[in-house]
């Protein structure tokens, strides 16, 4: 016997019936319902003499289907809060991915356990991997002769690369997580007058400049449904974005540890704390944390500390940034803080988003950004305006910035 469990936030059990009748056309097919699952069996016979071989798929979905997991209220969703703390306990090569794969878990609303005997045979194969590609599925794996990339248990892709194992070994630089919008867009006719003037100025600015606009993205929240960070998380996130970007351009630990000291720092996310404490950095960790620099830029400027975000289509100036928050004490740094209203950081955070979207979709489609705008910069800022209006409610490290 040889086994994998998909999971996918798609809910099409029909589609996986017809998918299965379409790559095993003479394949007996037995669908049986039970309490909290459904189980499809396939069995195959080549010949008179020979053994048959089987397939089975163990179905099973949340009792309510959402995009997160907020409570574990069946069997799917107790399951899967157990893989988020054991993927949260792996090592990684690649955080990024690491927090998209937790949101994907998050997300999934299905799972279906692949049981073949004896075997993945070829038309098992092609079956499980356009299933895996049509429900946009990740895979927990075991190693046999079709999973190979890792000697333990381990997860992948919808093309079955591998996203992390209990080593932290990545060998993807991507990963779609796809929500579907019905669970968390705002119905388009409960939009308010606000909403709307702003997702109208924002389409007009990006249209202004060149930039790709997308008139089907929603509206961002309206400023009566945001509780914004508070004065003091504001401030506090933004030491702990100076002293992480300061440690990804190389200045000596002895230096950050007398900033920290001298400006009360004690704020750091759990991955900032590994930034902060590790004593060499890889290039992709010091390129984390040196793009913090333009989160930083976006804290600042919330704080009422710069006057504006310019447009982005270059870098934020380090130098100036650094200087307006590391050179008064704390005490007088936060006497100069004057917090934006919840309006003008959704006003930055409609425009921000539609941007972002232009940017991926030139990523995907292979094309240049449209208006010479700087993806890095707008996805920074999309975290970081993200993190300010609480979306979600989740944590720095945790941030999506879908689009």
């Amino acid at each position: 016997m040889e086994n994998c469990t998909l999971y996918s936030h798609k809910l099409e059990f029909e589609k996986i019936v017809l998918l299965l009748k379409k790559h095993l056309p003479k394949a007996h097919i037995d669908v049986q319902d039970q309490e909290d699952n459904t189980s499809i069996i396939a069995t195959l016979k080549d010949g008179f003499f020979s053994k048959p071989k089987s397939l089975k798929l163990n179905y099973r979905q949340r009792k309510n289907p959402s995009y997160t997991l907020d409570k574990v209220e069946c069997g799917l969703t107790q399951n899967l809060e157990g893989m988020v703390n054991y993927i949260q306990a792996f090592p990684t090569e690649n955080e990024a991915i690491k927090n998209k794969f937790l949101h994907k878990v998050k997300a999934a609303n299905c799972e279906i356990a692949f049981i073949a005997e004896p075997e993945i045979s070829h038309e098992f194969e092609t079956f499980l991997r356009d299933l895996t590609l049509e429900l946009d599925a990740f895979i927990f794996a075991q190693p046999n002769k079709l999973f190979t990339k890792s000697q333990s248990q381990y997860f992948t892709d919808k093309y079955l690369n591998l996203i992390i194992d209990h080593t932290g070994a990545c060998d993807i630089q991507e990963l779609e997580v796809n929500v579907d919008a019905k669970y968390h867009d705002q119905p388009a006719e409960s939009y308010t007058k606000e909403q709307i003037e702003r997702k109208v100025t924002s389409e007009s600015f990006l249209e202004k400049h060149g930039i790709k606009t997308n008139k089907n993205l929603p509206c961002a929240m309206d400023a009566a449904a945001i509780e914004l960070r508070t004065e003091k998380e504001i401030i506090d996130r933004a030491y702990a974005l100076l002293v992480i970007a300061a440690k990804g351009e190389g200045v000596a630990q002895e230096h950050l540890i007398k900033t920290v000291e001298a400006k009360q720092i004690d704020s750091f996310s759990p991955y900032e704390t590994f930034i902060y404490t590790t004593a060499t950095l890889s290039d992709q960790e010091r390129a984390y944390a040196t793009w913090r620099y333009e989160s930083l830029y976006v804290a600042l400027w919330a704080l009422g500390i710069t006057e504006e975000l310019k447009y982005p289509d270059e870098i934020c100036d380090v130098s100036a940034i650094v200087s307006a928050i590391f050179q008064p004490t704390r005490e007088d740094f936060e006497k100069m803080v004057d917090v934006k209203s919840t309006s003008e950081i959704l006003d930055e955070l409609d425009k921000t988003y539609r941007m972002n979207w232009a940017c991926v979709d030139a990523r995907i489609n292979g094309n240049e950004v449209t208006g010479a705008i700087n993806s890095s910069v707008v996805y920074e800022r999309h975290y970081a305006l993200n993190w300010l209006t609480n979306h979600q409610n989740q944590d720095w490290d945790t941030i999506q910035t879908n689009t």
